[in-house]
């Protein structure tokens, strides 16, 4: 696993890359984000990020990426945006190589202190993003 050591990094940013700070290096406190990573079991699943074309969720928008830890019938979607001011970014997802029934799927992001507050979001909504920041989102 990596780490991002430097000021804690960005927790946004670094879950695009499978990351998180360490415990308790700059004070935030990971250990939100691996509960969510233990209640989805993500050691089941297949990281696909975003510089690989076939990954299966997309953003359409150049300053806003997303990677994807699929297993079956699930996806944890991490959102970051790298944008200078606040985007609005729809996704493009795979329903196929997802085994998801688009009509079903539901997108919805679980409470996760310091990091983001509980939402659901309709799969083909547009999605707010704030400079920096992003979002971790499970589709079903």
């Amino acid at each position: 696993m990596g780490e991002m050591l430097e000021a804690g990094g960005n927790p946004w940013r670094g879950m695009i890359y499978g990351m998180t700070n360490r415990l308790p290096w700059s004070g935030n406190n990971p250990a939100r984000l691996w509960k969510v990573w233990d209640d989805f079991g993500m050691q089941d699943t297949r990281m696909i990020g975003y510089w690989v074309d076939s990954c299966p969720v997309k953003t359409g928008h150049k300053d806003i990426l997303a990677t994807a830890y699929v297993k079956k019938g699930r996806a944890l979607v991490s959102l970051a945006s790298w944008a200078k001011g606040p985007v609005m970014a729809k996704l493009t997802i795979d329903w196929t190589a997802l085994g998801l029934n688009p009509l079903k799927a539901k997108l919805r992001a679980p409470a996760i202190p310091d990091f983001q507050f509980e939402a659901g979001f309709a799969p083909d909504d547009p999605i707010p993003f704030e400079p920096g920041k992003g979002w971790l989102l499970i589709l079903e």
